[in-house]
């Protein structure tokens, strides 16, 4: 394997920049950020700001990704270099091969459009994995010997006398196209049509069904449901031709608002005509469309998320699309979560024909079943959060186990390490049921830190974890296995003796996004306590942070910073929290 290596360059002017760089990046512990801890983190965030050289956190230097896995059979492992830097490449282009995503919460538009609203988010209301994928990461280009291809690249910050801190950055895509992938699809679409959606909601639901019923795969099954206080079928399920369009459209125009909501039967009316689908559609999914707000029939939350999880083992998974500042995240991320699917917020037109084009298109084609994950840091170091999932760690040996499963609540938006036998590694446990298609690349963190006492130079040249994942083919049901070590070959010494490294400008920008938005989390969580003081002291420095860091990426902006949410987005967001915490 050739490692990368990085360039090491100096710093101009350091003071206590990097002691609270390292210190305040991880506020929000491991899920019990308080008011206090803010308070803390805040006052040593206002300490004077300096400026330095941007290589020293980059670690720019002539990074190419090392294609060695050529001749590759399948179940073999393999020590191709999926942690090298290599060439950017955003997910969905045309010759970039695709992104691919897991299942769960994918933006946080619902966060955005309370703001936009004047309201104050509660604690909850957005969740990190949400905030992570719903900005696209750039990554090296897929490997071409394989379906599905895992980045792992890392991040260290060291601080002079202080424990290091890292974070590894574990992004997926594929070198297929979308139509090397497409499977044949049966798809149940079940939409709210109660009283609660009536206006702008229907609205959104409308326009964005009339896009993906003119971007349908070819050889799709569709069937349409509505549902208020009873379910109505008003597409009866069968393969759309050309033809059948001009009656879609129709019945997606005659869907009009009446009456309660009926969500636990809707849902299972959906369910039921999926499961009825023939076996010959590879993929089996429904696609619920509403506020979630249950009033008629069985209201029970737990009632009617205890409807995904049985669909999915039996092999229809679900998708939710929620709409309105009425809106249920929990029972609606929820639901995606037990259902194996993906979650969306629509919160104006432009969003609905963004998500059905941009990324529904896509998400509708599950491209690898039954990824498998697990690592072993390097010694002495140790797992603080995997945003999104469940792990379990017994000597050494971190696994990852699912998606995080709880209710969003305040201050628990990551997993808890169960000291428990990891799962034979023959047979082990999946991390992420479904990877799916996608125009963005997907992203997982996870933050580690070191040992109480660290050699700076045992830190260079270091292999930060040993990665092994594998996964099955949605397609064909053929699997694979690699491995991949993730490296840190040198870091950049500072001058009061800490030192500082990124694999690249896309990691780093990835820890910037992290620290935004846990800042976002515990002001929110703040405010709700009673302390807008404290809330305002933490963005205000969020703020100066990440103006700093915006300023020393400027030249890597351009090609790792290119989509929108951008990182300008997340500092609209942290000003506007800051305003709205202060009226």
């Amino acid at each position: 394997m050739n490692a990368p290596h990085a360039t090491r360059t100096s710093v101009t002017r350091i003071g206590s920049f990097w002691r609270v760089l390292a210190l305040g990046a991880w506020l929000g512990g491991c899920g019990s950020t308080t008011a206090t801890d803010g308070a803390n983190f805040a006052a040593e965030s206002t300490a004077d700001a300096t400026t330095y050289d941007k290589n020293a956190a980059t670690g720019t230097s002539a990074q190419s990704a090392d294609s060695s896995g050529s001749g590759f059979n399948a179940n073999t492992p393999s020590t191709a270099a999926d942690a090298s830097a290599g060439a950017p490449n955003a997910g969905g282009g045309a010759d970039q091969g695709i992104g691919l995503k897991p299942g769960g919460a994918q933006d946080i538009g619902y966060f955005r459009l309370l703001l936009k609203s004047g309201q104050m988010p509660k604690p909850g209301d957005m969740t990190m994995e949400g905030w992570l994928n719903e900005h696209d990461t750039v990554l090296p280009a897929a490997l071409k010997d394989r379906l599905v291809t895992l980045h792992a690249m890392a991040g260290v910050i060291q601080p002079a006398g202080q424990p290091a801190q890292g974070i590894l950055q574990l992004g997926l895509n594929s070198a297929m196209s979308l139509q090397d992938v497409q499977t044949s699809l049966s798809l149940t679409l079940v939409i709210d049509n109660s009283g609660s959606m009536a206006g702008d909601k229907l609205n959104y639901v409308k326009a964005g069904l009339h896009v993906l019923a003119d971007k349908l795969p070819k050889g799709t099954r569709l069937t349409m449901f509505t549902f208020s206080e009873t379910a109505v079928l008003v597409f009866p399920g069968k393969v759309v031709q050309p033809e059948d369009l001009p009656a879609l459209h129709a019945a997606i125009d005659a869907v009009q608002a009446t009456n309660g909501t009926n969500l636990f039967d809707g849902l299972s009316a959906g369910i039921a005509d999926c499961q009825s689908a023939s076996s010959d559609f590879v993929q089996k999914r429904v696609m619920l469309l509403s506020d979630g707000e249950p009033t008629v029939g069985d209201q029970s939350l737990t009632d009617i998320e205890g409807l995904a999880g049985p669909s999915a083992k039996n092999g229809c998974s679900i998708s939710t699309v929620g709409v309105g500042l009425n809106f249920s995240p929990t029972l609606m991320t929820g639901i995606a979560q037990q259902g194996n699917g993906t979650a969306w917020f629509l919160q104006d037109v432009e969003a609905a024909k963004n998500v059905f084009v941009q990324d529904l298109e896509t998400m509708l084609v599950a491209v690898a079943q039954k990824l498998w994950l697990q690592f072993k840091p390097a010694d002495g170091w140790k797992v603080l959060e995997i945003y999104g999932f469940e792990w379990v760690e017994k000597d050494g040996l971190v696994q990852i186990t699912g998606p995080k499963k709880a209710a969003a609540q305040p201050g628990d938006q990551t997993g808890t390490p169960v000291t428990t036998d990891p799962t034979d590694p023959n047979a082990p446990t999946v991390a992420m049921p479904t990877l799916f298609a996608s125009s963005r690349n997907g992203l997982v963190l996870a933050r580690l830190t070191g040992p109480a006492s660290t050699d700076p130079l045992q830190v260079m040249n270091l292999t930060l974890a040993s990665m092994e994942y594998g996964y099955t083919s949605s397609k064909d049901q053929t699997t694979a296995q690699f491995t991949s070590p993730v490296t840190v070959p040198g870091l950049s010494q500072v001058p009061d003796g800490g030192l500082v490294y990124f694999t690249n400008a896309g990691v780093r920008r990835a820890w910037l996004l992290m620290v935004d938005g846990l800042s976002l989390q515990a002001a929110v969580q703040m405010a709700t306590d009673g302390k807008p003081d404290d809330a305002k002291a933490l963005l205000d420095a969020a703020v100066k942070r990440h103006d700093e860091q915006v300023a020393a990426m400027q030249a890597d902006l351009p090609v790792y910073d290119a989509s929108a949410p951008d990182l300008a987005d997340a500092k609209d967001l942290l000003v506007a929290l800051t305003a709205l915490i202060g009226k």
